[in-house]
């Protein structure tokens, strides 16, 4: 095999082993980074998903303790008969009705007591008998005055009571609802916190990935350039051996022109020679030979 013969065959297997692409280039320490990193995305999706069925149920509770909340007129009017409000008012009302009457009737006393007798009173008579009858209605108005004052701060106390256990459990229905808000609130936060993880881990991902594809393309870089280092001596060579060949071909072409041309001469002048002698023979002895 001839110099630029090697060196063609070298240049033709070099064009057909250039190097692989960048993505062939492999490194299992990469590999086990981008696995993992898709490991953490799984299982924060994973948790996302958990998040999103917590925030959903959540929300599902905070609006059926919503829906079920009693508004505050009927809580009033429950606590009306729990407190006996209008059993106290009643009772109340029938003692100052009492009251009245009482003190009605010993007002109209003094006009009553001959009325009241089946002969006509002196006056000392008369006024023995008021002041033995206002002197009884009188104490029993006191007493009766105490009765009512106490039945009226019971119906008042009542009111108060109905109020205050109305504005209680109005208070713990919204403090409840609050309870169920936040609880709704912290799991919203949570899914969210869930999707700013993933996107963070996905960025993680997308950088060693990045990472990965640029010690690929060095790779690549590298192993190109001593390709076409050998590329390009090879084909450096192979053009010198074509040089050398086709200089060595035409020294050789000249080299055989000179020594045709010798030959050339050589028997020219043989014949040159011979045809002197013939010249020479015919003169002295007439004859050519």
């Amino acid at each position: 095999m001839s110099t630029s013969a090697y060196w063609d065959s070298q240049y033709k297997n070099l064009m057909a082993n250039k190097p692989p692409s960048s993505d062939s280039y492999y490194n299992q320490s990469f590999v086990d980074r981008m696995n993992e990193a898709q490991r953490d995305i799984d299982n924060l999706v994973s948790e996302k998903d958990k998040s999103w069925s917590s925030m959903n149920q959540k929300k599902d509770e905070y609006d059926a303790f919503s829906g079920s909340m009693r508004e505050y007129d009927d809580i009033y009017n429950e606590a009306q008969t729990k407190f006996g409000v209008d059993e106290g008012h009643a009772t109340y009302e029938k003692s100052k009705k009492a009251l009245a009457l009482a003190q009605s009737t010993l007002d109209a006393l003094p006009s009553t007591i001959n009325a009241a007798s089946n002969r006509v009173l002196t006056q000392s008579q008369r006024e023995a008998r008021y002041n033995a009858l206002a002197d009884r209605a009188t104490r029993q108005i006191g007493i009766m005055t105490q009765q009512n004052s106490m039945y009226e701060q019971a119906w008042k106390n009542a009111r108060e009571n109905q109020a205050t256990y109305a504005k209680a459990e109005m208070a713990s229905q919204y403090a409840k609802l609050g309870d169920f808000n936040n609880a709704w609130i912290n799991a919203m936060n949570e899914y969210d916190n869930a999707v700013r993880r993933i996107e963070s881990a996905k960025v993680n991902l997308n950088l060693i990935r990045s990472d990965y594809r640029m010690w690929q393309n060095q790779q690549w870089s590298q192993a190109n350039t001593i390709w076409y280092n050998k590329l390009n001596n090879a084909l450096t060579r192979y053009v010198q051996a074509l040089d050398t060949e086709h200089t060595l071909y035409r020294l050789g072409l000249e080299q055989k022109m000179a020594d045709s041309d010798a030959k050339i001469a050589y028997w020219m002048n043989k014949g040159n020679e011979r045809m002197g002698n013939m010249i020479a023979n015919y003169y002295y002895n007439g004859t050519f030979y």
